[in-house]
């Protein structure tokens, strides 16, 4: 009897041990689990612009936060959607050398893809459309967007369940306007740092 009860202690013992180690093993970039993810970034674009002819040089300094959720569809791959806010400032010269101030205010949406590797490092790459609305001396207009970004991250875990995330990334915009000739393109990088949730 005493050998029984025995055996039966040492059983559930390495059963419960078992069990501490499977739960520590879990990771927070396994499939099935969801992201919730909210980023503030500083970005710096040189540009050239083109309409009825004449070309311009831009660059701009400007700022944003980027709420975004994701899904991981296989451990460590994400699939999810993010939204942008953005506030720019932007310095124009003209072909006679003549230069234009200006502010924009945009809004983007689309989807995001992020993959992680076992050492907290992470690519990222996004798509999205939306729209920036101008203001340049008084006069203002709007423009539709197209937007890529590609980016580099690492995932500062402060426990198993949140992380601070520090990203540099490349972005691509195109503007265009159904109303005139107007189109340009913006090229520069963007570094932020977010802050994740893991569910």
């Amino acid at each position: 009897m005493k050998k029984i009860l025995l055996m039966s202690i040492l059983f559930c013992s390495a059963i419960n041990v078992l069990a501490q180690d499977e739960e520590k093993t879990i990771n927070p970039t396994d499939k099935g689990h969801f992201i919730v993810d909210g980023s503030v970034y500083f970005s710096t674009n040189h540009s050239k612009s083109r309409e009825s002819g004449f070309e311009s040089k831009n660059k701009s300094f400007g700022f944003g936060i980027s709420p975004k959720a994701a899904y991981f569809v296989i451990d460590r791959l994400a699939v999810g959607l993010e939204t942008s806010f953005n506030y720019t400032e932007n310095e124009s010269t003209n072909s006679d050398n003549n230069k234009y101030t200006s502010n924009s205010k945009s809004v983007f949406v689309g989807p995001f893809f992020r993959y992680y590797l076992s050492n907290g490092l992470f690519g990222q790459a996004s798509f999205g459309f939306g729209t920036s609305k101008s203001n340049s001396d008084g006069f203002k207009s709007s423009t539709d967007v197209f937007r890529y970004k590609l980016g580099l991250g690492y995932a500062i875990f402060l426990n198993q369940h949140t992380s601070i995330e520090p990203l540099i990334s490349y972005q691509h915009n195109k503007n265009s306007s159904n109303e005139s000739t107007f189109e340009s393109t913006n090229n520069g990088f963007i570094f932020g740092v977010g802050f994740t949730i893991y569910l």
